[in-house]
């Protein structure tokens, strides 16, 4: 029997080198209500949960970015204000558990609850359809919406996406062992940049906003739930599987990936290259296309946010 795995983004990423000699051991806390994120949110019970979004308004079509694992809505900042500016009504969600939406121990985080969530989220903006983009963990997300029957999702962007890379049963039980909330608490920042780095083709320190913010948000008391929330959410990636069922994702999908991927496919576990695994996933969806992006690694909508935010404003403008 085989389950999805996915690269364990800024937990347990790829090690690499890091050019940066900057330290954050001494600032102070960053809560995670005080996460600057260069765009404005606002909350509200979706689904049961205190729930924290993005929304830029107006009347354009809509465009929904769900955030991937041990990260939150802003990690979509080089994103929002282009494709509002293009515009697109820009939904950028915090997931439960993640940035400044609640983190409660008693939250049933999963897949299926997330998918639940964003869509009871579209229904409480009153938007009919809507095209959800999920990078990583975000892109699993978005494929479950679709698998449990959203009516809410015209179409779908998955940018590095989780789920598609399949494993075997042994594989997926250490990936859950290894992820502990523990584990979480206790990465060092060298640890903490090497992981960050891990997700990028090239590193430099325009990115060291990164490291700050999981260095100092780590001094803040709700961190003990986020990283209960992360491992559970480690769980339900491999419990919760989609890539059996890509087949099934009838609607139109593009997906992009960047051709120097360290994370994809696991580089501990799996040969082969990031195009091999998309390609492969692409050809089982009825009604997908692949865009490889080359010079560039996991993180997309960051890297290489210019050629992001064209592919999704041409994909929505697409009849």
């Amino acid at each position: 029997m085989k389950f999805t795995l996915f690269p364990i983004l800024l937990v347990i990423a790829m090690i690499s080198g890091c050019s940066s000699a900057r330290f954050y051991y001494d600032a102070p806390p960053l809560a995670f209500e005080d996460i600057d994120y260069s765009f404005s949110t606002t909350s509200g019970v979706v689904n049961g949960v205190e729930m924290a979004w993005h929304d830029s308004g107006g009347d354009g079509p809509a465009v929904v970015l769900i955030h991937g694992l041990a990260s939150n809505a802003g990690f979509w900042r080089y994103n929002v204000a282009p494709l509002a500016a293009a515009g697109l009504r820009v939904i950028a969600v915090d997931l439960p558990g993640y940035g400044k939406s609640a983190k409660a121990y008693a939250t049933p985080y999963g897949m299926h609850f997330y998918a639940q969530t964003v869509d009871a989220l579209l229904a409480k903006l009153n938007i009919q359809h809507a095209v959800v983009a999920g990078q990583s963990m975000g892109g699993q997300i978005a494929m479950t919406m679709v698998l449990q029957g959203s009516t809410r999702v015209s179409r779908l962007i998955l940018l590095s996406p989780a789920g598609i890379e399949a494993f075997k049963d042994g594989e997926g039980r250490w990936m859950k062992d290894a992820v502990s909330p523990a584990f979480v608490v206790n990465t060092p920042e060298d640890r903490v940049r090497a992981n960050l780095s891990a997700n990028f083709y090239c590193w430099n320190d325009e990115l060291e906003w990164m490291v700050e913010e999981r260095v100092r948000m780590a001094k803040d008391p709700a961190f003990e739930r986020f990283a209960y929330v992360v491992s559970r959410c480690v769980a339900a990636m491999i419990d919760e599987p989609v890539w059996q069922k890509l087949g099934e994702l009838r609607l139109p999908v593009l997906v992009m990936a960047g051709e120097k991927d360290n994370l994809i496919p696991n580089p501990y576990l799996h040969g082969g290259t990031t195009r091999d695994v998309m390609e492969a996933g692409v050809a089982q969806m009825p009604s997908a296309r692949l865009m490889m992006i080359p010079r560039a690694g996991h993180m997309i909508q960051i890297e290489k946010h210019e050629a992001v935010n064209d592919a999704i404003i041409a994909f929505l403008k697409e009849k």
